[in-house]
């Protein structure tokens, strides 16, 4: 079977769905049972905020008529001076399956025959358990448990601390926490919760050094932003990959982000523009080099250290929750790409991310994704980096937290024909 007939027949399932389901916008998430408002207040097709959603997150989720009322009042119980939540409030779960997949030149019966579609069928991708909200004015805390392929790990686990001093501009993140969380293109909570931006995923020293880490994903740090309603500032720092420092430096990021207000020009209310900056020092060889009975090897080697810098011009436009186009230009440098002992000029690599939706109903939202990076730096006429792919996707939106999207993976890499892997798969997400 064809890819073209596969995708049809992925697309036919989804509709079929869309049929055989029927549409209700009620909501169960927890903000929607702690709020009474609807799923898609916060979101336009979850996990992605739209405008009103992101500021709920940057107010530590409270409301802002909450918040200028008497605290009390978010609380169902107080039992003796101790404020209380509803345990439905602030407890969640998601789910993510695959219920079919296809991948072109991926399964080889025997050696030496032509690699053919490999079919995948009930992957289980992961499940989430998630506890977050407001436990007290001011203080907020989000907290992501994830169990896949027979294990568990912590991705998002941080506290905000925010309207300190009743001031909209001393805000705090401190725990697991994403650099780029307030970013026009943060990638996180995403239109399209299967693909990330590759470009803001490339580590450090190629990902062998001892502190290497990317632009975006979940880090140890702390963070202060301030808020307005035309800008939001911030700037954070982090030991890298883990909260004992590897080695004796940090990692140091900040950005700026304007944001057009309300009636400013009509239905294009919370577009924004950020430029983003992210700065670090990945090290090898440092500390005692030992044996296997921990005595010091007779040969030691000095520590090498690659500085690496990444800045980020990006936009994103919306219109009246129906468009929601996200951009970014990434260009890196590391001074020391291959923590070579003497190293001899630096790597450079630039990079675009796209995803773009469009959502005419309530139950349909239509996306693409478009990734492309290489380097500078070339090994046979070819650049050490390169990556290029097009995703368009259909989504059906059972009920504001179901939702199923067939994606197209179209791999656009410059390279072998026989080397390209192009996938088609029904994903199922849920959240409750």
């Amino acid at each position: 079977m064809n890819m073209s007939k596969i995708s049809f027949c992925a697309l036919a399932l989804l509709i079929v769905f869309s049929f055989a389901m029927p549409s209700n916008v009620g909501a169960t998430s927890q903000w929607a049972r702690k709020t009474g408002l609807s799923c898609n207040s916060c979101h336009t097709v979850f996990p992605r905020l739209n405008s009103f959603g992101e500021e709920y997150l940057k107010n530590g989720y409270q409301l802002m008529t909450t918040y200028k009322k008497d605290y009390k009042e978010a609380y169902p119980i107080e039992a003796g001076g101790v404020l209380l939540d509803e345990v439905s409030n602030i407890f969640g779960f998601r789910l993510n399956m695959t219920p079919i997949a296809l991948e072109t030149k991926s399964f080889q019966e025997d050696f030496g025959k032509e690699k053919t579609t490999k079919l995948t069928l009930g992957s289980a991708v992961w499940l989430q358990m998630f506890v977050a909200g407001s436990i007290y004015k001011d203080i907020s805390f989000f907290s992501e448990l994830e169990h896949s392929k027979g294990s568990f790990k912590f991705n998002w686990f941080y506290f905000n601390f925010t309207n300190l001093l009743s001031s909209q501009l001393l805000n705090f993140q401190v725990g697991n926490l994403s650099p780029m969380e307030f970013a026009s293109y943060p990638n996180r909570l995403p239109q399209l919760p299967n693909l990330k931006g590759e470009v803001f995923l490339l580590k450090s020293s190629n990902g062998k050094g001892e502190n290497s880490i990317d632009m975006s994903s979940a880090r140890p740090g702390i963070q202060y932003y301030g808020t307005q309603d035309w800008a939001t500032v911030y700037f954070g720092a982090s030991p890298g990959v883990s909260a004992a420092s590897v080695n004796q430096y940090l990692n140091f990021w900040g950005g700026f982000v304007l944001k057009l207000p309300e009636n400013v020009l009509q239905g294009f209310d919370g577009s924004t523009v950020t430029l983003h900056y992210y700065t670090g020092t990945d090290t090898k060889y440092t500390g005692v080099e030992k044996n296997a009975d921990g005595t010091p090897a007779a040969t030691q080697v000095d520590q090498v250290e690659n500085t690496f810098t990444r800045i980020s011009p990006q936009i994103n436009i919306r219109y009246k929750d129906m468009i929601d186009i996200q951009a970014a230009y990434v260009t890196g440098t590391d001074d020391n790409y291959s923590l070579a002992a003497s190293p001899t000029a630096d790597f450079k690599y630039s990079g675009i991310a796209l995803e773009a939706g469009y959502m005419p109903t309530e139950i349909w939202h239509f996306g693409l994704h478009y990734d492309n990076y290489s380097s500078d730096d070339e090994v046979a006429g070819k650049p050490v980096l390169d990556y290029q792919r097009i995703v368009p996707s259909v989504t059906y939106i059972v009920n504001q937290n179901i939702r199923f999207t067939v994606y197209y993976e179209k791999d656009l890499t410059d390279k072998d024909a026989s080397l390209k892997v192009d996938k088609t798969y029904l994903n199922v997400r849920v959240m409750f």
